[in-house]
């Protein structure tokens, strides 16, 4: 997907989907070149899935990174920061974000580290930038999650959903003045929240990840494409009918004075209405406001594809996101998406951070 606008989270996010299609295109190309379709060939199947969830994992790391540092940076700007920008950790001298994502592909080492500036920021809004990184990879995560139940799921989206789903993990135990992870927490205590705590923070990351859609999707496709040769992967659901309900994808998000659990359910009906309905629900820290409900309905029709979502916790205005989509091809796609709120949810303050606007773009269809 290629976006217009300035560099974002999101215009990276959109180059990772572009790489993972490439990835998709080569490893169908060498099954199909080498016949790795038929019986017998489980060893050499494992083996190239292997390399390929290897190539993956490195080029998912630097875009991952990339746009994980960007949000954090997008963040800053949002509360009136200043001097926000990217120093280099071996020598504290400033980098563009162009640097950052070419260094990023040295998987060994972070390139930089992100620094602003702000008179007197709140613990509530520090907390907020030292947030938005994990939940920018929690994001994508959730966004793969959402292709595999649109039926457009493959074995090398195994690679960057285990990636980004449990990036928190290790996030978490890392220790230090530079952890945003160690950071968040002793944020959130000195708010009050004592009970905010690495090791719980841990556990609902793993647990989320554990009884996703997305993991136990991707856990199946393994086994169909090791033993059977089946590239694709194939969402857990149950069908009734011309209706698909599929399992749910539980996110642990860090939010600025909460830890919520957010648990969103997708159904389709013959692949030409789909919906999603979410709850999330801070069960960490300030758990004193209502859980923030989530619905969305998007329909396809011909070579139109329409969407809509709203998030809410009845105070004030909802969030709302709007999209259209134009196939111009069977490789080329034209869209829009415009959003808009008040900042009145988490939601919104989670995914973008800079408030309503709108973004274009077009997308290639490998």
């Amino acid at each position: 997907m290629v976006m217009f606008g300035l560099p974002s989270m999101r215009l990276f996010f959109g180059w990772q989907e572009n790489a993972n299609a490439l990835f998709q295109l080569g490893l169908d190309s060498v099954s199909d070149y080498f016949d790795l379709h038929r019986p017998g060939k489980e060893l050499f199947r494992f083996g190239v899935l292997s390399l390929f969830a290897g190539a993956g994992y490195i080029v998912n790391q630097a875009f991952s990174l990339t746009a994980h540092d960007e949000r954090h940076m997008e963040t800053a700007r949002s509360i009136g920061a200043w001097g926000v920008s990217l120093v280099r950790t071996s020598n504290g001298q400033e980098m563009s974000i162009w640097e950052f994502l070419l260094e990023a592909f040295n998987f060994t080492s972070e390139p930089g580290l992100y620094t602003y500036s702000k008179d007197n920021p709140t613990l509530n809004e520090q907390a907020y930038v030292a947030s938005e990184g994990l939940n920018t990879n929690m994001l994508i995560a959730d966004m793969i999650s959402r292709k595999i139940n649109e039926g457009a799921g493959h074995i090398t989206d195994l690679a960057p959903y285990l990636l980004n789903k449990l990036w928190g993990i290790n996030y978490f135990l890392e220790t230090g003045p530079t952890s945003d992870a160690g950071n968040y927490v002793n944020l959130l205590n000195e708010q009050g929240y004592s009970k905010v705590a690495r090791g719980n923070i841990i556990f609902l990351h793993a647990a989320s990840c554990l009884l996703s859609s997305g993991f136990l999707s991707l856990t199946r496709g393994t086994y169909d494409f090791i033993v059977e040769g089946e590239s694709m992967v194939k969402p857990l659901g149950l069908r009734i009918g011309e209706v698909s309900v599929f399992w749910p994808e539980l996110t642990t998000w860090l939010n600025s004075d909460n830890v919520s659990l957010l648990v969103s359910v997708d159904a389709s009906w013959q692949n030409i209405v789909f919906m999603r309905a979410g709850i999330d629900s801070p069960i960490l820290g300030g758990i004193d406001v209502n859980p923030e409900l989530t619905f969305g309905v998007g329909v396809k029709i011909h070579s139109l594809s329409l969407g809509m979502e709203f998030t809410s916790h009845f105070v004030k205005l909802p969030f709302f996101i709007g999209s259209a989509e134009l196939d111009l091809s069977d490789m080329f796609s034209v869209g829009v998406e415009g959003f808009y709120g008040e900042r009145n949810t988490m939601r919104e303050l989670r995914e973008y951070p800079h408030g309503p606007g709108a973004v274009g773009f077009i997308e290639v269809k490998l």
